[in-house]
């Protein structure tokens, strides 16, 4: 195929299968060597750029969804050759060794200046926790920061986009840009094997570690409107499947309604990886170890199916079959989540836990929901996921709890329980003992300290 876009400013025409990466159409077709290579998975930034304005690691764009997009690059800071203020001021605090890793920590601060031009010390770390620095150390990157935003540092707005073009020219291989949602049903019903395809989040580093091909159709759900959306509508919360974890995580009505969602948001990734990933994708990629399935679950969440057939809404138990399996039909699309309003006085939980503190594939996920009614536990909720090939609720644990007064007794025998319940495919002693510790410590939050 071959498609247009806009890098630095200038329009590029480029020809390559949709699939490709941006990272390697910048790097082999441009010659715009400052964005690196180095996980390929998302984690260290090296690779990241601005997408519209947003940040992203190129090594998660497919090619096919830059099309009429807005792409920067480091290059695009200095286009002359004399660094900008915010190179510089890299550079005055010693911020730069071996310069590998530099250009996405730049591309990170640009962004985060951009959108924050006096963020404080706690905003810089998490603006660039999605970005890996193997030989400086961070306080002269997060110095150089607090000294650009203090000197005033102003980001131009991202350069416009050209006109959408797009010309397939492989045989066997198409991409679809549907615009509406009808427009997206008709072509799964013409062409089934069509996979959809939003943040690409986990698509593309599964298509580089295993060496595949890839499917040999894909369909951008980028431009839909009718997936967008964060609202609440007779009592129940409706979210987009379109919608970011990023637009999420910073949702007053998500973390006022359902704080376990807002953590949840908060911990997939770092921001350019929350920026790109969906809660749709999330869901539909169905993999054992995502991270808002047991939320969903703990929550009572219904998918919203949607086919030219009309529309059906599935439980959250339902949703997900078998490991990389959903119930979804090939002719439907998930437009949307449903998320009763809590009864008052729900107290909810997240638990993630990984190898180290943040930006983790979790090696055990528990939600925990739950509320105090004449004294006793009621609607008690609790999911877990990374431990079977699809999340589930732990059902027997809730029917004990139901009803229960909260005293210690009943938390050591909950913790007991959950950890029989637990059966996890490795590591199973250790999971089923933070999975116990953490249900105890959920249940004892109700209990007052003597």
């Amino acid at each position: 195929m071959i498609l247009s876009f806009a890098v630095n400013g200038k329009t590029v025409t480029v020809e390559g299968p949709p699939l490709r990466r941006l990272l390697d159409v910048l790097r082999e077709d441009l010659g715009l060597t400052g964005t690196k290579e180095g996980c390929g998975e998302g984690e260290c930034g090296a690779c990241a750029v601005l997408l519209d304005g947003h940040l992203v690691n190129s090594c998660l764009v497919p090619l096919f969804q830059v099309a009429g997009r807005s792409v920067e690059t480091i290059e695009g800071m200095a286009p002359q050759g004399s660094p900008d203020a915010l190179q510089r001021a890299f550079m005055d605090e010693g911020a730069v060794q071996c310069g590998f890793c530099t250009p996405g920590m730049v591309m990170a601060s640009r962004a985060l200046l951009r959108e924050n031009p006096s963020p404080r010390r706690k905003e810089i770390r998490t603006a660039l926790a999605g970005n890996l620095c193997r030989c400086t150390g961070y306080e002269p990157i997060f110095r150089a920061v607090e000294g650009a935003a203090a000197a005033g540092y102003e980001v131009a707005p991202p350069p416009p986009a050209p006109e959408f073009r797009v010309t397939c020219t492989e045989e066997g291989r198409i991409a679809f840009f549907p615009e509406s949602l009808p427009e997206a049903l008709e072509i799964l019903r013409q062409h089934p094997d069509a996979v959809p395809v939003a943040g690409a989040t986990d698509l593309l580093p599964d298509l580089t570690r295993g060496g595949l091909p890839g499917p040999h159709r894909v369909m951008d759900l980028t431009r839909l409107e009718e997936l967008r959306g964060i609202r609440e509508e007779d009592g129940v919360l409706v979210l987009g499947a379109g919608e970011t974890f990023a637009s999420l995580g910073r949702s007053p009505l998500v973390r006022r309604l359902f704080p376990s969602l807002g953590e949840c948001a908060a911990s997939v990734g770092g921001v350019a990886v929350q920026n790109r990933a969906t809660l749709g994708g999330n869901v539909m990629n169905a993999s054992a170890a995502a991270d808002s399935p047991p939320v969903l679950l703990a929550l009572d969440a219904r998918g919203v199916l949607v086919s030219g057939e009309g529309t059906r809404e599935v439980p959250a138990k339902e949703l997900w079959t078998a490991y990389r399996r959903t119930a979804r039909r090939p002719d439907e699309l998930l437009t949307a989540v449903k998320i009763p309003r809590p009864a008052p006085g729900t107290r909810e939980a997240f638990f993630k836990l990984g190898p180290r503190r943040a930006l983790v594939i979790s090696r055990l996920t528990l939600v925990c929901a739950a509320r105090l009614e004449e004294g006793r536990w009621r609607g008690v909720r609790i999911a877990v996921g990374s431990v079977a090939p699809v999340p589930h609720r732990l059902e027997e644990l809730e029917t004990f709890l139901e009803g229960r007064v909260p005293e210690e007794g009943a938390v050591r025998e909950a913790r007991r329980l959950a950890e029989d319940l637990l059966r996890p495919r490795t590591s199973r002693e250790y999971r089923r003992d933070v999975g116990g510790n953490l249900v105890g410590r959920f249940l004892s939050s109700w209990i007052s300290p003597r």
